[in-house]
């Protein structure tokens, strides 16, 4: 599994907060910045922390990434669900920010 990228990579990486979801971003060095929060996530700690044995999927082709968070098409090979609202927790957030979670479809191939 690549832990660094020469390149800027469109990716869908395991959330390690939320075991079984997925967000979308660009990998880039050691890092992937999220494309919904901002968010900075060290690749070595996805891997590290994630519960997936894949816990990063590299795009084929560069895609509108503003589609891929809020459930656009996957990864070639991959089905994902978006899912709803996943935590009614007391969240510190803004009202106004809104995230958005995947899972993968277990089994399915495209």
């Amino acid at each position: 599994m690549k832990k660094f990228y020469e390149r800027p990579t469109q990716v869908m990486f395991a959330d390690i907060d939320h075991p079984g979801q997925w967000l979308a971003g660009i990998a880039y060095g050691k890092d992937i910045i999220c494309g919904c929060c901002g968010g900075v996530f060290e690749i070595d700690e996805v891997i590290e922390f994630s519960d997936n044995p894949t816990p990063i999927y590299e795009y084929e082709e560069w895609t509108d990434i503003a589609c891929e968070i809020v459930g656009g098409e996957p990864p070639a090979g991959l089905r994902i669900t978006l899912l709803d609202e996943t935590d009614e927790e007391e969240s510190d957030e803004s009202e106004e920010y809104e995230q958005h979670y995947f899972k993968l479809d277990e089994g399915e191939e495209v």
